[in-house]
């Protein structure tokens, strides 16, 4: 398990009911307590139009004042953060994380969309627990560059990962 007592799912505007349900039931599976808060409206200065991109690091800012020591922000709009020209999510170390569901579905089945949501979401709950990318390839925070990045890797933490969520939060996890 991700030793995270309690997760509060926040999904922003227009993200879909039913993939926020999927990725609650997937962590839940996975042994966090996680819940579906109510929708939260996108902020308007995240959008960059010249971009047709929104700004990670402002709905990082949005829902790290929600209520709740971890929090999950979801997204289907598409993501970028200061430096790269997207992002699949980002994360803040003490709680708070946003995935986007933009790009994941590119070209796949909803068994593929899945895993690689549940991948991401793991990946940046792993960088609100303190870990860093990972340089091992089959690891979940591995740093995904593409969609095949994010394909290759496993979903779970490597076991140098594994130990260091151990020894920063004493105790022990499952992915």
């Amino acid at each position: 398990m991700i030793p995270i007592p309690e997760l509060a799912i926040v999904p922003f505007e227009g993200t879909p009911a039913p993939v926020v349900r999927m990725l609650a039931d997937d962590l839940v599976a996975r042994g966090i307590a996680a819940r579906i808060d109510a929708p939260m409206a996108l902020p308007p200065a995240a959008y960059v139009p010249a971009r047709d991109q929104y700004r990670a690091e402002t709905l990082l800012a949005r829902v790290s004042v929600h209520a709740g020591r971890h929090v999950l922000g979801i997204t289907h709009r598409d993501l970028y953060a200061r430096g790269l020209n997207f992002v699949f999510g980002i994360a803040a170390p003490g709680g708070a994380c946003v995935v986007s569901t933009a790009r994941l579905t590119a070209g796949v089945d909803g068994a593929l969309f899945r895993s690689r949501l549940r991948k991401e979401a793991v990946h940046e709950l792993g960088h609100t627990l303190g870990l860093g990318h990972c340089a091992d390839p089959g690891c979940v925070m591995h740093f995904s560059n593409s969609l095949a990045d994010t394909d290759r890797k496993g979903e779970a933490y490597c076991e140098r990962c594994a130990a260091s969520v151990i020894e920063a939060t004493g105790r022990p996890r499952r992915s």
